[in-house]
């Protein structure tokens, strides 16, 4: 039976204590083990301060995938959401759902087309004549209209008319080609959009032909921006302060038609330039002759001064001037006041006191067509932030007249004093330069590529009208439609696939006028 008795259980060698061990140190572990499981098997709950840190970063970690930090637009939608979340990298171009439309059958595409021409020609129309309307308004509270007439002018007037048969054509051109293709050739990529919009831009025929070089450079300008932007989110090239560049560049130039070519620039561009610089047009075809040598005639500047109420100080200096003057004096630059100071004071107020309507229906217009329900989610902040907005505009105008003007006058004031600085044609140039580096600096930072891709193309003009006229370039006919097509080839290809590329202006134009493609 002894056989059949078992054997004590020996311990295993991994629970045997140690026999050198001490007890208090063997209890000691045996209840560091005992927490360790514990903790183990009961995590510890995170408190609310760590919760919100991991969210935080959670949200900049999934920020850090989107380009400039920002999520795609439509990103809010499911579709959009789904779409974008199929491709992080959104840089190649990832199309959101909501700029798409299905159109099945041919019967289905040109529907689409016609009614889509029908909605951006009555939309663009009505706000081209709503702009119109508030700009004749100007003129009717200075007297110079009625207000029958006005209304009646940007209702019926060719210009509203032109404008909105122009955006119609081009959204059904756009539709129909666009969508056509895709129907064709059963995708709907780059092609589509790059043939569609060069077709589309024959419709600038419908335009004014005064009209269609602004549409060409403006969005030639566009399209570059578009290119400048895809090479940069992909790495390939990037400029700080490009835009501040540009418009710097640009208005070097326009200031120096403005001072010595003054038919390279649009005439009605070129009065408002006069109107808002405060200087006589006379005052500025002396000063080209001086710069070019010939002599002045002194009768006409006096009968000039004469007009402008002049003080006995102008007077004396005419009655003493030589005609072989280096520089038509300040005399002739603001002859109803002596002070060159003063004068500058009275420009900066006169050109923000001027310049305000312009700009307020600029900033307005648009918030009331097309950001309506913005404006009536929070009225307050909207209006504030729109009319901050317009002072801030209006203060860089007339920071740059104000300082054009005083450095013209310091320059008279040095030759004067006997400064041998000549008066050569270049020193315009540069001083639309430094009056335009200054001033953009007050304006708000998203603003100034727009105020670029409008001084360049003026800039660009201006340029090749000169070199045309010394016989260095070649002109081509219609040259202003083939270029807003190849503009617009680019445009509506970046608007397809990429349109994050593109300014938000570009973006919210064609979307609100043309809608789903």
């Amino acid at each position: 039976m002894a056989d059949h008795i078992p054997s004590p259980v020996e311990p295993s060698p991994a629970t045997t204590p140690d026999e050198t061990t001490p007890v208090g140190a063997q209890s000691l572990s045996s209840s560091s083990s005992s927490q360790t499981i514990t903790n183990d098997s009961e995590p510890t709950k995170p408190t609310a301060k760590s919760t919100h840190r991991s969210r935080k970063q959670q949200r900049e970690d999934d920020r850090a995938n989107w380009v400039n930090g920002k999520r795609p637009k439509g990103y809010r939608t499911p579709e959009g959401r789904e779409a974008a979340e199929k491709c992080k990298n959104y840089k190649s171009g990832v199309s959101i759902p909501y700029l798409t439309h299905s159109c099945k059958t041919y019967e289905g595409v040109l529907k689409h087309a016609i009614l889509g021409a029908i909605r951006s020609g009555g939309l663009s129309y009505g706000a081209k004549a709503l702009v119109n309307l508030c700009l004749g308004m100007l003129k009717v509270m200075k007297g110079k209209g009625s207000f029958l007439t006005v209304a009646k002018d940007a209702f019926t007037g060719a210009d509203a008319l032109r404008f909105g048969s122009f955006f119609g054509m081009f959204s059904f051109l756009w539709k129909l080609v666009n969508n056509g293709l895709t129907l064709y050739r059963g995708t709907d990529d780059r092609i589509n959009g790059a043939i569609a919009g060069a077709i589309a831009g024959l419709a600038l025929f419908i335009e004014a032909p005064e009209r269609r070089v602004t549409f060409a450079q403006q969005m030639f300008i566009r399209s570059m921006q578009g290119v400048y932007n895809a090479g940069k989110y992909r790495g390939q090239f990037s400029f700080r302060h490009g835009d501040a560049l540009l418009f710097a560049i640009g208005s070097a130039q326009v200031m120096y038609a403005y001072t010595m070519h003054p038919d390279t620039i649009p005439k009605e561009f070129f009065q408002f330039m006069v109107k808002t610089a405060r200087v006589p047009a006379e005052a500025l075809a002396m000063n080209r002759t001086r710069v070019r040598g010939f002599p002045l005639d002194l009768k006409q500047v006096r009968a000039m001064v004469d007009r402008f109420n002049p003080t006995a100080l102008t007077l004396e200096t005419v009655a003493n001037m030589s005609e072989t003057v280096e520089a038509l004096p300040c005399a002739g630059l603001h002859p109803w006041v002596d002070s060159c100071r003063e004068t500058n004071i009275d420009r900066f107020v006169g050109v923000t006191k001027t310049i305000f309507p312009v700009y307020a229906t600029l900033n307005f217009v648009p918030l009331v067509v097309l950001r309506m329900k913005r404006l009536l989610k929070d009225p307050v902040n909207v209006l504030s932030k729109t009319t901050f907005n317009t002072l801030r505009s209006s203060a860089f105008l007339a920071v740059f007249v104000a300082l054009y003007q005083t450095q013209i006058c310091t320059h008279r004031n040095l030759l004067n004093a006997g400064w041998k600085l000549g008066n050569s044609k270049y020193l315009y140039w540069l001083f639309g330069l430094v009056s335009a580096v200054s001033a953009i600096m007050v304006e708000q930072e998203s603003r100034r590529a727009e105020l670029a891709f409008y001084v360049i193309p003026k800039a660009a003009d201006s340029l090749y009208r000169i070199l045309y006229r010394k016989n260095w370039v070649k002109g081509v006919r219609h040259w202003e439609v083939m270029t807003f097509s190849f503009a617009m080839s680019l445009v509506m290809s970046f608007y397809q696939r990429e349109e994050q590329v593109l300014s938000p202006f570009v973006t919210k134009m064609i979307y609100h006028i043309l809608g789903k493609n």
